[in-house]
């Protein structure tokens, strides 16, 4: 459905696909740093395991957010055409 020139179905994929995204790049942070682990790589280990609390940080932050967008969608109302 279009509402005010956004399309809300649209709008809820492509959030979805970035929530993917991160969750995808958390995944593979966490392979890549128990592959550092084993050669007990320190440095490059410590940068992961920061980059991995950053990407949770990052899902959390979108958590809820079909509610949202919903809320958002009900709130700006539908544009009709007369």
């Amino acid at each position: 459905m279009h509402d005010v020139g956004m399309n809300m179905s649209q709008l809820a994929m492509s959030v979805k696909q970035v929530d993917n995204t991160i969750e995808l790049a958390r995944s593979w942070s966490h392979d890549l740093f128990h592959a550092t682990e084993a050669y007990d790589m320190e440095r490059i280990g410590s940068k992961l395991a920061q980059a991995m609390r950053s990407l949770d940080e990052a899902r959390a932050a979108l958590e809820g957010y079909e509610e949202a967008i919903e809320s958002d969608h009900n709130s700006v109302g539908t544009v009709r055409l007369v």
